[in-house]
């Protein structure tokens, strides 16, 4: 009975649809039974068994369905592991690569996934032929370098990596490697960063379905899973990343040859303004005479929030502060990833802070913890804010020494959110109870431990009197 309605199915449908089931009705009807028999082995992961019924659809009628592709990759795994001859096994390699060129041809519009996932196969499955991985992952990335996964990114630069280690690749080319995925990383967390925040949103209110909390809990997944990636990479770059070695790429030869690559200009600012940590402490290399023609020709030829970024910290440099204030606001305006918008906050605050405009650095740091809650360095930032205060909120002693407290409060609050901070937290704490009112002046005022008092002019908080 199956096998008359799968045939009554084919004839209906073989006149109008040929060539997506094969050149005759017999064809047809064979497919239908192939593709069922394939599919349903799949399912079931038998992706061995799946192959031969899998291997007449595919050459039969390659046009069946799009799903013929997107099991051919575990079906080919299954078939390659399970061949003992070599030249076989090699046959079916050449067949899976081939099978990613019919996939693009028959359904186009996906063709940076299909080619990343391609690359990632040659990868696997020629572990001494990096050149020919590492070219072909090149290719998925020109197409757009946002669809490539983190794993096959991971494995695209392991293939630079020993491309350098045998002079094939140099450092320009490696740094440039490493550029390449660090911008598809970006454009990623981007395109995930937005998603989290739209759904964490509808979480929050209560409307978000069961399918798009899968979503979110994958996108959160694919985040952390991409900043690892990014840190073992630069952990494996680090002997490259000195400044010296930046210098002799970086330098007014090639940014003459360069200045209008707007690809180019990008990852040389990324890379002379990493911040990596040496025997001195934090530091960068934005001291190099070429950052400021690269960070000015970046803003110019492509305005981006880390083009803003790079002329606000220039200008802070350079003790241009209410410029710095404008690029700052312009890079918050134009960025999506939160951890990014923090930071520029917290520049923003200490720029207003060095200014004397506490009320405006009070602001920035709040807005630096609304977009990162768990930022400890903007908790720090707000208690030197207040700190900064003392002597001139209140009329007297007590309301001008009472924002010690509230100081006192940010402080602790940072080391809640961070404990890698708690160091610098008991210091600043430390300092600041020195300058709290004590019991006598306290009580001079009609205030004793434990009582509250709300501290007013732009600081508005109310703090818990303690000695």
């Amino acid at each position: 009975m199956k096998r008359f309605l799968l045939a009554c199915i084919a004839l209906i449908t073989f006149s109008a649809q040929a060539q997506q089931w094969g050149s005759s009705e017999t064809d047809s009807i064979r497919c239908f039974d192939n593709y069922n028999n394939f599919g349903s082995l799949c399912n079931s992961k038998e992706y061995l068994q799946a192959y031969e019924p899998w291997l007449m659809v595919y050459t039969t009628c390659p046009q069946a369905s799009e799903v013929v592709y997107k099991f051919a990759p575990k079906i080919f795994d299954a078939k390659i592991k399970a061949e003992v001859d070599a030249a076989k096994k090699q046959a079916l390699i050449l067949d899976l690569m081939k099978m990613y060129d019919d996939w693009i041809l028959y359904y186009p519009g996906n063709e940076a996934k299909i080619l990343g996932q391609k690359a990632n196969d040659y990868y696997d499955y020629h572990p001494d032929d990096s050149y020919t991985a590492f070219q072909m992952f090149n290719a998925a990335l020109s197409v757009n370098p946002g669809d490539i996964q983190p794993l096959y990114l991971n494995n695209y630069f392991n293939a630079a990596i020993a491309l350098y280690k045998v002079d094939t690749l140099d450092s320009e080319g490696l740094l440039n490697a490493y550029g390449a995925v660090g911008e598809a990383i970006e454009m990623q967390t981007n395109n995930w960063n937005r998603e989290i925040t739209a759904l964490t949103e509808k979480d929050t209110l209560g409307t978000i379905s069961s399918r798009e909390k899968r979503v979110l809990d994958i996108d959160k997944r694919l985040l952390e899973q991409s900043n690892k990636l990014i840190g073992n990479i630069e952990r494996g770059l680090a002997p490259l990343l000195t400044c010296d070695r930046l210098g002799l790429i970086y330098n007014q030869e090639n940014f003459e040859k360069h200045a209008d690559d707007a690809s180019w200009l990008r990852r040389a600012e990324k890379m002379l303004s990493k911040e990596r940590i040496d025997t001195a402490g934090t530091s960068d290399c934005t001291d190099n005479p070429i950052y400021y023609l690269v960070a000015q020709s970046l803003y110019d030829l492509e305005p981006s929030s880390q083009a803003a970024r790079s002329m606000g910290v220039l200008s802070i440099k350079n003790e241009k502060y209410e410029d710095a204030i404008k690029y700052f606001t312009d890079a918050i305006s134009q960025e999506v990833d939160p951890m990014r918008k923090s930071r520029d906050y917290l520049r923003l605050a200490a720029i207003h802070l060095k200014l004397g405009n506490l009320s405006a650095a009070k602001g920035d740091c709040a807005n630096a913890v609304r977009a990162n809650e768990n930022s400890g360095d903007a908790y720090l930032m707000w208690a030197n804010v207040y700190a900064s205060a003392a002597g001139t909120c209140g009329n007297n002693v007590f309301e001008k020494n009472a924002v010690y407290w509230a100081a006192i409060d940010k402080a602790s609050r940072a080391k809640q959110v961070d404990a890698s901070l708690t160091g610098r937290a008991d210091k600043l704490i430390a300092a600041f109870r020195k300058g709290i009112p004590d019991k006598s002046i306290s009580f001079q005022f009609n205030y004793k431990e434990g009582d509250r008092y709300a501290i007013g002019c732009w600081i508005n908080e109310t703090v818990t009197v303690r000695f």
